[in-house]
């Protein structure tokens, strides 16, 4: 009698465990349901696979980030905090150097990326195995972990920083230079404001799953090609790793850059359409590239390309947006403005990156300021108002009642 009424309190009152592992399950079901549902409509969201668990629901995702993970696998070793370290040196003091010179060229994240697997493959292969006060120096083969910390330490700091434009103009155009703890402050000030807002945007930018950043996507796909040994073949038909057919690319992109960038240049910028009519001032308004609308959209140089942004990473709807909005407003309102003398507008050059006085000349900065370097208004209005073509309802007036004036 006792082992039944056992058995049947068993039975109503089930183990701890039990309903813990069942009232789990059912979290996760109520989890992945609250995951795919959205209050709009996701392009990017995967609904034929609705009940993914501990994986990504859009496939773009899936199919670059891998959704397991070795704890044993080693990150913050001797190694990767070397290579980082001279990465996060040599690629931000190129950069600096190259800042302030034309043209200028620029070290991007990705050149640690590259660089950085074969010094790690050769560490763990020719560097001795011993440990120094306790700390492994060669602990084994290059991981991915450690080429994903060396990346972020290199990207962390390899584009210069905003102030140091601030820092350059008052040493060279206003002779001011105020010591290396002032450059040092105002510089990471600016940079901790940035780091900041960022880590107060985490939850927003980041976290949520529907937040996808396509170039981080690209740059685990690499990392994920440099590490796999995978074959891609159907059948009994063979085929190359990923890292081979990766080196293919890179060799093929490499030497076809030799020939827009050095021995043809015109294939960079080509402007076939001026060509045809040199002398035509309308048509290189137009067509030109370095002083015009480049409404001839030829290029043979995939610098040229990716100037704003890889178009292999960015989705189409995101790149028809920006065209949309480019050709309205370049294409179209600018030569309406333009050629119709709005604003009289065409007593200015169509596209400059400069500044002009009222007489269309490049603005003298030298004429409105005092020899202490400060601001004189008295000067200024004698002078004349900076007059950029993106201010002409405001600022091109003056230019029409000086030329009347002269006539």
């Amino acid at each position: 009698m006792s082992g039944n009424v056992m058995e049947l309190e068993e039975r109503r009152s089930p183990s701890p465990q039990a309903s813990f592992s069942a009232k789990l399950d059912t979290e996760k079901t109520y989890i992945i349901r609250a995951s795919t549902v959205t209050e709009f409509d996701d392009p990017n969201l995967d609904s034929d696979d609705e009940y993914l668990e501990d994986d990504s629901p859009y496939p773009e995702v899936r199919s670059a980030v891998s959704n397991t993970d070795d704890p044993d696998m080693p990150v913050t070793t001797v190694r990767a905090w070397v290579i980082g370290l001279v990465w996060a040196i040599i690629i931000p003091g190129l950069n600096q150097f190259f800042y302030l010179r034309y043209p200028s060229i620029q070290m991007t994240s990705i050149v640690a990326q590259l660089m950085s697997y074969p010094v790690g493959r050769f560490w763990a292969r020719y560097f001795p195995r011993f440990s120094l006060f306790g700390l492994h120096l060669n602990p084994g083969p290059f991981t991915i972990k450690e080429h994903v910390l060396i990346t972020i330490m290199a990207n962390v700091g390899a584009t210069s920083a905003y102030a140091a434009d601030i820092v350059a103009v008052q040493r060279i155009y206003y002779n001011q230079t105020f010591g290396f703890g002032y450059q040092w402050m105002i510089t990471m000030s600016t940079q901790l404001i940035g780091f900041s807002i960022g880590g107060v945007a985490r939850r927003f930018l980041v976290s949520p799953p529907s937040m996808i950043w396509p170039s981080n996507l690209v740059t685990c796909a690499l990392f994920n090609t440099l590490h796999s040994q995978q074959y891609a073949g159907i059948g009994g038909r063979g085929g190359v790793s990923r890292e081979r057919f990766f080196c293919y690319a890179f060799i093929a992109s490499a030497l076809w850059y030799i020939l827009p960038g050095y021995l043809f240049g015109a294939l960079s910028m080509f402007n076939w359409v001026c060509w045809i009519a040199p002398e035509n001032i309308v048509v290189n308004q137009l067509f030109g590239y370095t002083s015009g609308l480049g409404m001839s959209i030829i290029t043979f140089d995939w610098a040229q390309v990716v100037y704003i942004g890889s178009p292999l990473a960015t989705p189409w709807w995101a790149e028809a947006n920006i065209f949309a909005g480019f050709a309205f407003f370049f294409w179209m309102l600018t030569p309406l403005l333009y050629y119709t003398n709005t604003w009289y507008a065409q007593w200015m050059p169509i596209s400059s990156r400069v500044s002009f006085d009222n007489k269309g000349e490049r603005y003298n900065v030298s004429r409105v300021i005092n020899e202490d370097l400060t601001f004189n208004v008295e000067k200024y209005q004698a002078y004349s108002p900076t007059l950029p073509f993106n201010d002409l309802r405001h600022r091109l007036r003056p230019i029409v009642r000086v030329h009347h004036g002269d006539d």
